[in-house]
């Protein structure tokens, strides 16, 4: 109830001064990239290439919905796009940074079989201890990137790599997932 303008609208005020708050992330970098281009209109300067531009909502959920759809249809085609521009990264300056890649997804699914057995006996190769080795060096490499992190925090936007276990998922053919035996 203490909003100037609404939280949910793009309003522009006596001065030409937009407010708009909500639902779209990196606002503040969207408008910095269309004032660029308001810039270069007012200059008269002339590019090879049309600048499109294209807001999406779904960024932090992977983009298959928004941009990613949008990129599989035939209007995108059409368009011709030669270079695309990340969301980039916002500053208090009079500059800011332009990214034209970013956040490379990968989504890694590893099979770990290992040695079945009874519950009474402590089995080599079993696909728990695989696991474990696995995200042991996949965190000791995020905690290195952290530590980068740490001494520098400009690199988190780009500097480092990032790790981030989403989902695990464990097929079972019985119906126990862990057995103890003989416990005291």
């Amino acid at each position: 109830d203490q909003w100037t303008y609404d939280p949910f609208a793009a309003e522009i005020d006596e001065h030409g001064n937009i407010y708009a708050r909500g639902a779209q992330d990196m606002k503040c970098v969207n408008i910095q990239y269309l004032e660029a281009i308001r810039r270069l209109k007012k200059d008269n300067v002339t590019l090879k290439r049309t600048v499109h531009v294209a807001f999406s909502p779904d960024e932090e959920i992977g983009g298959t919905e928004g941009m990613g759809a949008f990129a599989k249809s035939k209007e995108f085609g059409d368009l011709n796009v030669g270079f695309a521009l990340d969301e980039g990264m916002p500053t208090q300056e009079n500059f800011f940074s332009v990214i034209n890649g970013e956040k490379t997804r990968w989504v890694l699914r590893i099979h770990c079989p290992g040695q079945p057995g009874h519950g009474s006996l402590l089995l080599n190769n079993t696909a728990g201890e695989k696991v474990r080795n696995i995200l042991d060096k996949l965190y000791e490499f995020r905690e290195e990137e952290k530590k980068k992190v740490d001494a520098d925090f400009n690199l988190i936007f780009g500097g480092v790599t990032t790790i981030n276990l989403t989902l695990m998922e464990v097929r079972l053919f019985y119906l126990q997932l862990l057995s103890f035996s003989n416990l005291k």
